[in-house]
């Protein structure tokens, strides 16, 4: 890569360029699963025989199945309880050592109880979320991982320290700090005359911070609370060094470009002259070595970015394949020009500080509305509650003019077609929901006098807090699930959105379903069908002569599907649960593969094998002329309001397909925000 202006991208194989998400059913295997279930009986026995098995079988398989995972934490804290009374009391001296031992013994052992069964799924969560649980599960996940007393064994962590060529002195922000694991190490080494600032958003690691500070009495450490939109430093203060590790794939994916742009800035306010910036990430791994256990960021799609952001790639060093450090220098900001494109199907040319990829979810409990859209969900609220006509229509009116604007593809254009029905005459309801599938949505939300679209009001626009015209703009809530489950209130969300008799007017989708052109007697397959929107419009193209398989992991979902279908009598539908690395589809037997708002998910939160198992089932189902149809959200230009959700650039797609065996023969864009991709299997390529 060229330095001086790192454009390119090259992508040379399928594997994706970027991996967030949990691995989880994929990465609990049988060894890892015997080795907690011996190490809680021994919590409970205190026979030595059950950890020197579990230390077998940690010796066997962390070479091969989890790199950078919890494995060699567990083995550590296995060799401790083992350990005589001298040798505890020597491997404890260290003060970070110390508290991770508290950490997991304290309390008869309560957190490295919780931990073993919870993630090995020894025991499941209950009834809706148990939000609280799996808050502490976050946190303990990250604290074992992080805090690790033999992360040093596979991180050489040492050797990366010696190269960040840090002085006495310095000041320092470890941003994303997590319980501390640099910044304390940071910390010895600037000394008493030095600062630094351990920065986080999360509550319990903020508060393990300044229980850690204030219990081993640490002057140099300043804990600082950041949010999304910044490092979280005041303006009056400058360090020598920014320092990020296993943060900025967050930051590059899961950040809107506003979020991000003023994060990059705040990086370059906190900044003295002659300052560094300096990430340490994860990278992708080829061939046979095995992958980091967690999130990957391919290093160029890093180093392009931060290039449009005004910092300079000045060295970078890789003591393992799964690690990568980047160290950067500030300087003045190139001039933006328009969004990335394609030198060739192999080669991506990066021409702005946009990201490739955009991983928000559209359903999650926090909603993201703006000041104005808050105020404009209330009134609808109490237009439905008073039954005050004329409040209902000012909703409409703020809905209409936010749409286009903030939340192209989330629920205002829905939310429009409920007040629509509302103050409709009996004739124009009627005509509304003429269509089965709209009816049994309109059912769905507005039974019982509106009931549950009420509920979705009430909770997804948060109303309990103050009225917006008293909150400040950037007021954030997640909703609680004590009334009922977080998955509820986003199943009810993808429901609201994905079925809204109003997505014609954001997505066009009448043109594009022309474009797709399903043909009477088709055999289709919808993968990822959601509530059923396209399921329906495709079965009643293919006819009685043709076939749809609307196929889902959500069971939620399929049992929507399936209430549909049986209520109305279709035949042509055939709900099957699938599996996210196997399609489930009888092999030959599909003229039309289509995947809408899936794919990215695809590209991004699936494993390697996971993504590759996947794809060949695709393979098996299809006939030899059969069709792949990917519809997704795109990356717009600065400036063009994004898609309400996640996103990913067409090209990524195309390239990695291409190595998958299949070939773009034709492609379409109504609108910025959307793509529709078409592609033909090649006919040299073999499944595995």
């Amino acid at each position: 890569m060229n330095c001086e202006n790192p454009a390119e991208i090259k992508i040379t194989d399928k594997q994706s360029l970027i991996h967030l998400g949990s691995l989880d059913s994929f990465d609990i295997t049988e060894g890892g699963k015997k080795a907690a279930r011996l190490i809680l009986d021994y919590l409970d026995s205190k026979n030595n025989n059950k950890l020197q098995k579990a230390i077998r079988i940690y010796d066997e398989i962390i070479p091969n199945e989890n790199f950078g995972g919890e494995y060699t934490a567990l083995e550590w804290l296995c060799k401790y309880f083992l350990a005589d009374d001298s040798v505890k009391e020597e491997l404890t001296q260290k003060p970070m050592v110390n508290s991770f031992r508290h950490m997991m013994t304290d309390n008869d052992y309560d957190n490295l109880r919780t931990y073993l069964k919870y993630k090995y799924h020894i025991v499941e969560y209950g009834p809706g979320d148990n939000t609280e649980m799996k808050a502490r599960m976050r946190f303990l996940e990250d604290y074992i991982l992080f805090s690790n007393p033999d992360r040093e064994r596979w991180e050489t962590t040492r050797e990366n320290m010696e190269k960040f060529n840090l002085k006495e002195g310095m000041h320092i922000a470890d941003v994303g700090s997590g319980p501390g694991y640099y910044s304390f190490r940071f910390a010895d080494v600037v000394g008493d005359s030095g600062k630094v600032y351990a920065i986080e958003t999360n509550p319990r690691h903020l508060e393990y911070l300044r229980k850690y500070v204030s219990d081993y009495d640490i002057k140099n450490v300043e804990v600082v609370e950041s949010s999304f939109d910044g490092i979280g430093l005041s303006k009056d203060i400058k360090v020598d060094v920014v320092y990020m590790c296993s943060l900025y794939h967050n930051v590059y994916a899961a950040f809107t470009d506003a979020e991000r742009d003023s994060f990059a800035a705040s990086i370059r306010n906190a900044l003295k002259e002659g300052g560094r910036l300096i990430i340490v990430d994860n990278d992708l791994v080829t061939g046979e070595t095995l992958p980091y256990h967690g999130p990957y960021v391919n290093k160029q799609m890093l180093i392009s970015q931060l290039w449009y952001y005004g910092f300079k790639l000045t060295d970078t060093f890789q003591f393992t394949p799964q690690r990568y450090v980047l160290l950067f220098d500030m300087v003045d900001i190139p001039e933006k020009t328009s969004r990335s494109s394609m030198a060739d199907e192999k080669t991506i040319l990066v021409n702005s500080s946009a990201s490739l990829v955009r991983y928000r979810i559209i359903g999650t409990s926090t909603s993201g509305y703006t000041k104005r859209g808050k105020k404009v969900g209330r009134i609808m609220y109490e237009g439905f509650a008073e039954n005050n006509e004329s409040k209902l229509r000012e909703a409409c009116k703020g809905f209409e003019e936010l749409y286009p604007l903030e939340r192209v593809g989330d629920d205002y254009t829905a939310l429009m077609w409920f007040i629509e029905y509302r103050l409709a005459s009996k004739e124009r309801r009627e005509e509304m929901t003429s269509d089965e599938l709209t009816a049994y949505y309109c059912s769905h939300f507005a039974d019982n006098d509106f009931e549950r679209l009420k509920q979705y009001l009430f909770y997804k626009f948060h109303l309990e807090l103050p009225d917006p015209d008293d909150a400040s703009e950037d007021t954030n809530f997640e909703y609680s699930g004590k009334e009922f489950s977080v998955q509820t209130l986003n199943e009810w969300n993808e429901f609201l959105v994905f079925n809204n008799p109003n997505r014609y007017m954001w997505e066009k989708t009448v043109e594009m379903l022309q474009y797709i052109n399903i043909r009477e007697g088709e055999t289709v397959a919808d993968i990822g069908c959601g509530g059923g929107y396209f399921t329906w419009q495709f079965s009643k193209a293919a006819g009685r002569n043709g076939k749809v398989y609307a196929t889902e992991i959500n069971k939620e979902a399929l049992k929507y599907v399936e209430g549909f279908k049986k209520q109305n009598k279709v035949k042509n539908i055939i709900p099957l649960t699938a599996k996210m690395n196997d399609a489930c589809l009888p092999e030959n037997s599909i003229d039309t593969v289509f995947m809408c708002s899936m794919y990215h998910a695809v590209y991004i939160t699936d494993i390697e094998f996971v993504k590759d198992q996947f794809i060949d089932s695709l393979h098996k189902a299809l006939k030899k002329d059969g069709r792949l149809i990917i519809v997704d959200n795109n990356i717009t230009e600065k400036g063009v309001p994004s898609y309400y959700g996640p996103g990913i650039m067409p090209e990524l797609i195309i390239a990695q397909l291409s190595y998958y065996g299949f070939k773009l023969v034709d492609s379409l864009s109504l609108i910025p925000q959307r793509f529709v991709l078409i592609f033909r299997q090649d006919e040299n390529y073999k499944p595995q």
